[in-house]
């Protein structure tokens, strides 16, 4: 029995995961939400007439077909723009005047665009470093034998221990102790410089960054109390610390800020990299500007969007005749919005697709904000998500009915919120 319940349980799940409509995180809604379609409800069906429907098998593919496509649009529209007039079109992206000194690497807009801001570097974040002393190259003052060395940092102490050889020059030891340093991943980076006297030496760096001077610095170098011989940090000289690190100052509309790192976020809008100083008198600019790529974009997705709903619903004007009139009222009204888009691009063929000609828009685009045109295309928008919104919440009112009864307008009745009930019903016959 076990087994049979599991078999049923797979089945259920594989059908499930296949015949599920594709949910979209506006599919959720708010109680206001739901309130607004409680009130369009009554409203349309105070005046909705009496009638009578074939409840067939095509009846139900239809409606629920209408609907989801209708749903589907809308969704589609909320995705590439927001459903509101500030958000449609209204793509927006962060700048900066000089990306080589900051680079925007995040924003978080809030209700209104922010004004400008006068961002000035006047240091960048460095971390600790242990400078040895240089040495010459062929040469070494050190005896043969096992060496060993501490570091610690704020939590811990590390012994590290290597073995020189009557063979190993200054150059051999230090780039040993620079493999060593690096392999045992204390939060440390060691490297081997050289100078034009054929000199080398020892650089040590934290890998973070800021001032640490008041709690000892980020780490220190000792071989005092070791378990082998000693000797070897005074030798090359990694004991000293050469600069104890450093925090970024920089100033925001001129009031100074420090950082112990350099990705630092301005005015809880902005996350930004700072990379190099600025000039002393000549900040730079953060700022938001127009993103006329995304909105591009958009406009490319609203006509895809479009077409492919116009596509969906013109499939069933043969099953339902009636729905040819919703396709012509598509395809004619748009023609009072498209007629006025031409001069970026956008256009529409005789089957009622709108088509988007990619490079004129991406030079108008770049050339300037057509405002104009944009404010025709919010208004077409609007247009085509009222369309689709009727449908969503009536889907029953393209099907071939037969009237019974007109409501009389002239004398007041009670509204009938259970009008597209008709509707919901379809959706549970087969469990009937």
């Amino acid at each position: 029995m076990a087994v049979k319940n599991s078999l049923l349980s797979s089945v259920y799940n594989y059908y499930q995961a296949d015949l599920t409509p594709k949910s979209s995180r506006f599919d959720s809604h708010k109680k206001k939400d739901l309130q607004k379609v409680y009130r369009d409800i009554v409203k349309l069906s105070k005046d909705e007439p009496v009638f009578l429907m074939d409840r067939s098998k095509a009846l139900e593919d239809y409606t629920i077909h209408m609907k989801e496509n209708a749903i589907s649009f809308r969704n589609n529209i909320a995705e590439i723009g927001g459903l509101s007039d500030d958000e449609l079109f209204s793509g927006k992206r962060a700048f900066s005047s000089d990306p080589d000194k900051a680079e925007i690497t995040g924003s978080y807009p809030g209700a209104d665009d922010p004004a400008e801001l006068e961002l000035d570097i006047k240091q960048l974040a460095g971390p600790q470093e242990n400078r040895g002393h240089f040495l010459e190259k062929d040469e070494t003052g050190l005896a043969p034998g096992n060496y060993s060395f501490d570091i610690s940092n704020s939590t811990s102490t590390y012994e590290l221990q290597f073995t020189i050889s009557e063979s190993d020059k200054n150059i051999d030891i230090q780039r040993r102790m620079a493999r060593l340093i690096n392999n045992f991943n204390l939060g440390l980076s060691a490297e081997v410089v050289e100078n034009q006297n054929d000199e080398a030496a020892l650089v040590i760096h934290s890998t973070n960054y800021g001032n640490r001077d008041e709690s000892g610095g980020h780490f220190s170098i000792s071989d005092d109390d070791t378990s082998q011989r000693s000797g070897i940090v005074d030798y090359f000289g990694i004991k000293q610390v050469t600069d104890p690190g450093h925090d970024a100052v920089f100033s925001v509309n001129g009031t100074e800020y420090t950082s112990p790192v350099n990705e630092v976020t301005l005015d809880g809008r902005y996350s930004v990299t700072l990379k190099e100083t600025t000039d002393p008198g000549s900040p730079l600019t953060i700022g938001i500007k127009p993103d006329y790529e995304s909105i591009r974009d958009n406009i490319i997705s609203l006509a895809g969007s479009y077409n492919a709903f116009l596509r969906a619903t013109a499939e069933y004007v043969d099953v339902q005749p009636r729905t040819n009139l919703f396709v012509a009222d598509m395809k004619w009204s748009s023609h009072y919005y498209t007629d006025a888009l031409s001069d970026i691009g956008v256009t529409q063929d005789e089957d009622g697709n709108i088509n988007v000609d990619d490079t004129k828009l991406t030079e108008v685009l770049k050339n300037g904000e057509p405002t104009a045109e944009l404010d025709t295309l919010k208004d077409f928008t609007r247009f085509a998500l009222r369309k689709a919104e009727g449908i969503q919440l009536n889907p029953m009112d393209y099907v071939d009915k037969r009237i019974v009864a007109y409501k009389n307008p002239t004398v007041p009745h009670y509204a009938n919120p259970y009008v597209t009930s008709a509707y919901s019903g379809m959706l549970f016959n087969s469990y009937m």
